[in-house]
């Protein structure tokens, strides 16, 4: 994958005046919010897709979400991205024309898990075994409690950030943050399959909740355990243990809320002779 990405870690941050009222009065002071940039993706030519996000980790965005979405079956399939200075424009170019992107398709930073607005085939319109059987161990996830709270570079500076921390073989990598939570998610996604690193070995920690759609990337990119710092839908709950996804919600150094795992497998009859080794 050829990969000219002009913009680099981009304009994340910018300062912004204010007027700070408290008991003391009012007087001016600076704030360091977001910058929110709007991306325009062509793929092979043809409008695709707007993306509203944070303008860094820009090719591991739409290389994650394309993935995670079921649009490319693996890295390889994207052959060239070129992204622009500012980050509003991306060229993409693919292996074999990708049927799905013959007309524009908007993505929002949050779509809140409703049915139709990226126009996506959902998990029942694809042919996806449950993953395979996967150990964990209850350390990894505090380990990741612990990074989360102490807080990812673009949180410690504007607190209005998600993040989504990829763990290798019980290693933390790396953190990707975005103003969205896909959009975090897709990023880290993304960076390890540009990199080389095997999907059905990791762990991803999100820092929002947990919608259906969240557990069905996790599930197409076959990612075994999917943890959250908050809580999951019921609809997610039910596509994890459908799928044999390993759902953490709650998360916190000293403990966690598992509503996916081999021992609710067995229990709700889609697995057999198995226990959870939590």
């Amino acid at each position: 994958m050829k990969i000219e990405d002009l913009c680099g870690r981009g304009k994340a941050t910018h300062e912004q005046e204010i007027v700070r009222c408290d008991q003391t009065g009012m007087h001016r002071e600076t704030r360091i919010i977001l910058h929110e940039t709007l991306m325009h993706v062509e793929i092979n030519g043809q409008l695709a897709m707007k993306l509203v996000c944070t303008a860094e980790d820009l090719s591991e965005l739409i290389v994650g979400h394309l993935y995670s979405e079921g649009r490319i079956s693996s890295a390889e399939d994207v052959t060239e991205i070129c992204i622009s200075a500012d980050g509003k424009q991306a060229q993409v170019k693919t292996a074999q024309p990708i049927a799905l992107y013959k007309k524009p398709l908007e993505i929002r930073a949050c779509n809140c898990g409703e049915d139709g607005v990226m126009e996506r085939a959902t998990i029942a319109d694809a042919d996806i075994a449950p993953l395979p059987d996967f150990s964990w161990k209850p350390e990894w996830i505090y380990d990741l409690a612990r990074a989360f709270r102490e807080g990812a570079r673009l949180y410690q500076l504007t607190h209005g950030i998600h993040s989504c921390f990829l763990m290798h073989e019980g290693k933390i990598l790396f953190c990707c943050e975005d103003i969205g939570r896909h959009n975090a998610l897709d990023k880290a996604i993304g960076r390890a399959l540009i990199e080389g690193i095997d999907l059905t070995q990791c762990v991803l920690f999100s820092s929002g909740r947990i919608p259906d759609d969240m557990i069905e990337k996790a599930i197409r990119a076959r990612v075994p355990v999917l943890a959250s710092n908050a809580v999951p839908t019921d609809r997610a709950v039910e596509l994890a243990r459908e799928y044999h996804v390993i759902l953490i919600c709650t998360a916190r150094e000293k403990g966690m809320d598992v509503f996916s795992c081999r021992e609710l497998w067995t229990a709700s009859g889609t697995a057999q002779n198995d226990t959870c080794t939590a």
